[in-house]
């Protein structure tokens, strides 16, 4: 009864924000409180870039950046030329039918990117101040999301753990195929992400389409974490350190996928590194690190992982109409071509650090009926490996 009166009383306060760009519900005092807190959050920048969909984006210090605010990470030896120790690249498989229908689109800052040294980052308006602390407030749970515990979040995927393949997990691979989820609104997201867990500390990363967080309903890059002290998205909380100077998190994605036109795709890789225990994240063929999560951060994820899971999330208001998952198509064919999807999923073998695909031993797991999941049965080959197939349309899942 306390969740349900809390969201819906997050629900009444966001919405009020929303509807009101002027913020005049605000006292004075709450006024200069958010001033305040921008003034902290939006730090001097070298150079700033601004996107074609009106975003502004500051080149800030590496060693200013929100990472270092982190307690954990004040004495620290990281640089801005930091490089993972081993970068495992799986065979690329090109199928002459899938490469003309696939294409996966640059995600650069126009192709400019921030000067070497400093590292891109969003510059937070008020107006995403109010709806980033509302959403914190509603999505904040320490319930592990792979429980139908959790109010309001719900997920359709496929899962591994180390039992099962007889192998440590040190850390997951997959292609995702880009989707703008159609009538996303605010109070509510939908995305396809990898997630790596191990006890109460969780990472993930992928796509994602939230109003609520953005404040439009562009497809997006992020990331997120999740520790015994704190939880948040991209860099909204410290903790993720960026070393890339043109590909910044919360991008929102030049092109997506048009079911039944073309597949725009993109490759999210998470993986720890042997030597120092830090998690770093990639994206692309091309291996482009983003940057990493360090090891000191966290408590179970210091060491490899005990569960990864590949697959779609929603979240929405307990009781309430959801969004749809994915493209939003009920999922009745076996052909992943007409459906958001995580293919070729693999996890690193964190003893050879080869990366090893995702054979058959793995469990398909929702919380939200098995029409919103399917595995590939016909399209297993060296392309397509083991395709996870998500989505469906919006539905009441109550809690």
């Amino acid at each position: 009864m306390f969740c349900m009166k809390l969201f819906v009383f997050v629900a009444l306060v966001l919405t009020s924000c929303v509807a009101n760009p002027a913020f005049k519900e605000l006292s004075e005092e709450e006024d200069l409180e958010l001033e305040r807190q921008l003034k902290v959050m939006n730090k001097s920048p070298v150079k700033t870039i601004e996107t074609e969909d009106g975003h502004i984006y500051d080149c800030i210090d590496f060693y200013k950046q929100p990472a270092f605010d982190h307690a954990l990470l004040k004495n620290h030896d990281f640089h801005p030329d930091m490089k993972p120790s081993k970068v495992n690249r799986p065979q690329k498989v090109e199928n002459e039918e899938e490469s003309r229908d696939n294409k996966t689109k640059s995600v650069t800052l126009k192709g400019i990117g921030c000067p070497r040294g400093t590292v891109p980052i969003r510059r937070t308006t008020k107006e995403d101040l109010i709806r980033l602390k509302t959403f914190n407030e509603m999505f904040d749970s320490n319930i592990h999301p792979q429980t139908n515990s959790e109010p309001g979040l719900h997920y359709a995927g496929g899962r591994v753990r180390p039992e099962w393949i007889k192998k440590h997990i040190g850390g997951a691979d997959g292609h995702f195929a880009l989707y703008k989820t159609p009538y996303v609104n605010q109070l509510q997201f939908s995305s396809g992400l990898i997630k790596v867990s191990n006890g109460s500390d969780f990472i993930k990363a992928g796509w994602t389409v939230n109003p609520t967080l953005y404040g439009d309903n562009r497809c997006r890059f992020f990331a997120y974490l999740h520790t015994r002290e704190q939880h948040c998205f991209n860099t909204n909380c410290p903790g993720f350190v960026i070393v890339n100077t043109d590909i910044p998190l919360d991008y929102a994605f030049p092109e997506v996928s048009l079911t039944g036109v073309h597949m725009v795709e993109a490759r999210f890789y998470i993986f720890r590194d042997p030597l120092n225990g830090n998690w770093w994240l990639n994206i692309g063929d091309k291996e482009k690190t983003i940057g990493f999560w360090p090891s000191r951060i966290f408590t179970d994820l210091a060491y490899n992982a005990d569960d990864v899971f590949w697959g779609g999330e929603i979240f929405t208001i307990p009781n309430s109409k959801s969004s749809p998952m994915g493209n939003g198509l009920k999922i009745v064919y076996d052909d992943p071509k007409l459906y958001a999807y995580a293919r070729d999923v693999s996890i690193v073998d964190a003893d050879s650090q080869k990366i090893i695909g995702v054979a058959g031993a793995n469990e398909v797991i929702s919380d939200i009926g098995w029409d919103y999941v399917r595995q590939n049965y016909f399209y297993v080959n060296k392309y397509w490996g083991r395709t996870i197939m998500f989505g469906g349309p919006a539905r009441i899942f109550g809690k």
